[in-house]
């Protein structure tokens, strides 16, 4: 009973976490019908930025270092949407090349973190250390926090999004961008903050996962899948979909890697989604845009 108290709390934790990295890609497509193949590439820079200031050159405190990767990570993400997404706009199948863009800017990201911190794999230290024991059950100082600082994360961007002028906009873009372009709604901000925002919280997962999975210049693939995943369960462009897929998937990923082990779990993922898609082929709370 301990052992399934257990996983189902690290399921809990590394759900959180997930649903930062699938709230961020969601994040895009619902507002500017992006499908990001560089987000995974995003996370890992997120995480070389933090060693850079935490471990490899400056040895600052994580906190501080958050504090830092910030500003830069959202600045990343509304020069790529400037520099490399608008343009695109203006031609045919924009969508298309949107996708294909994006993945060779992941191919670029990836090279550009291998030339400058090299191919070898680093780490983070965990901001606290030690467990907390309850009764029989025994918990990870760490994974508690990134918790309750991934759920904060996400929970500020729901009240964000459904409380204030400019998340209003954003989803009325996501709704419909002509009707929001005739309210006066200024979509090309609306695009390249989404965009912003998405990259920052790709990199703050990426942050707070690095205590845990090595950084490595081509590790995002792995949450790039996972995320994208996620958010096909949950619904393209639904936020609460990502929401609840994040821990619904954590939780069965905690479960098949104690039970059958950690090379299962994609595929258990991969069959969850076949099996809800076959019966809600829209993903548990998305729409399809025709």
């Amino acid at each position: 009973m301990s052992q399934t108290i257990e996983i189902l709390i690290g399921g809990l934790s590394q759900g959180a976490v997930y649903c930062l990295i699938a709230v961020g890609l969601s994040l895009v497509y619902g507002a500017s019908r992006i499908l990001n193949f560089a987000h995974g590439s995003l996370y890992s820079l997120g995480g070389y930025i933090a060693w850079a200031l935490v471990v490899g050159y400056f040895n600052l405190p994580l906190w501080l270092a958050v504090v830092i990767a910030i500003p830069l990570l959202f600045a990343t993400g509304v020069g790529i949407e400037r520099l490399v997404i608008r343009p695109l706009r203006s031609w045919g199948n924009w969508r298309i090349n949107t996708i294909m863009a994006t993945l060779g800017l992941a191919f670029i990201i990836e090279n550009t973190l291998q030339l400058v911190f090299g191919p070898g794999t680093k780490s983070i230290p965990a901001f606290i250390e030690g467990t907390v024991t309850l009764g029989t059950i025994t918990i990870s100082s760490y994974k508690l926090w990134m918790f309750v600082i991934s759920l904060a994360l996400v929970g500020a961007l729901e009240f964000f999004l459904a409380r204030t002028r400019y998340g209003q906009a954003v989803r009325a873009v996501s709704q419909d961008i002509q009707g929001a372009k005739q309210v006066g709604v200024d979509v090309n901000q609306v695009f390249a903050f989404t965009f912003g925002l998405s990259v920052v919280l790709a990199g703050l997962a990426g942050i707070l996962l690095a205590p845990i999975f090595l950084i490595s210049p081509v590790g995002g693939w792995g949450p790039f899948l996972k995320a994208f995943v996620i958010v096909v369960l949950g619904g393209l462009g639904s936020t609460k979909g990502a929401f609840v897929a994040a821990f619904v998937l954590a939780i069965l990923e905690g479960f098949v890697i104690f039970y059958i082990g950690p090379n299962w779990v994609m595929p258990a993922w991969l069959l969850v989604l076949i099996v809800v898609l076959a019966v809600r082929p829209k993903g548990l709370f998305g729409v399809w845009e025709s």
